[in-house]
Formats: structure tokens, sequence, C-alpha cells
């Protein structure tokens, strides 16, 4: 399963890029229904729900010149969330999974999410400059 989605922001996309590679900002904006999320530095352990399956997975957070690289594990199957700088004022996100079965069964969910992603970026991102004076 492989989803894209181009979000417009309002704010610098270093900004941007610096707070959506913190695991505990993007994942849960991302994943359906997450109930639990822990970061060590650049890994992190999460746990959610798709309907009635639960979930739990880890990962890594790779930051380069040209976005982040999420590379995350779950007991579902495996997957890649890519955050690239689209232009001067968007990002690019895609997300692939490699299990289908369970990947189409998410699709809806996290279509939804990136779809509140996009209508919350620009408030949810002034928050998050403002905790971490950014």
């Amino acid at each position: 399963m492989k989803i894209e989605k181009v979000i417009k922001v309002n704010h610098e996309i270093d900004v941007v890029l610096q707070i959506m590679s913190d695991p505990t900002f993007i994942i849960p904006r991302l994943f359906p229904s997450i109930s639990e999320i822990k970061a060590n530095g650049d890994e992190f352990y999460f746990k959610g729900k798709i309907g009635f399956l639960s979930y739990e997975g880890k990962g890594r957070v790779f930051v380069g010149v040209e976005g982040v690289r999420i590379v995350y594990e779950t007991d579902k199957g495996s997957g890649i969330v890519l955050l690239q700088r689209f232009d001067d004022n968007s990002i690019k996100i895609t997300l692939q999974h490699e299990n289908d079965f369970y990947g189409n069964l998410g699709r809806l969910a996290v279509n939804s999410n990136l779809n509140k992603l996009e209508k919350n970026i620009n408030e949810d991102i002034r928050l998050e400059r403002i905790k971490r004076k950014i």
C-alpha cells in the first residue's frame, strides 16, 4: 500500500520538518488510534488499534538534507514514511506499508488522519513552536 499527500504550510519548511521529525508529534497524527508512544532519541515504540485489531511497533527516524525518513516495523507489517520538502511552502508525505492486507485495512484511517493533519497542520505547528520555543 502506498499513500501520498502534499500539504501546504504557512511556516518555514525547515521548522516544519524539524517538528515532524519527532515521532511523538507525527506518529499519532498519521497512524490510527495510537494509544501509547515512547521515544528515546531517534528510536520509538508505539501501540494502536485499527477497528478490532490491536497493533504495536517500533521504528527509527532518519533526518537528512532532503527530508525525514521514518522506518517502522509492526506485528502487522513494516513500512516507511517519507516527509519531503515539496516546494517553498509544501511538504509531501509518502507512506508505504509492505503488508497489503493490513495496509488496506488501515488505508481509510490513514487517509482520514492525513486529511485532519492537512486541516490542522498550521495550528499544530504554531502550538509546537510555542511549546518548543522555536
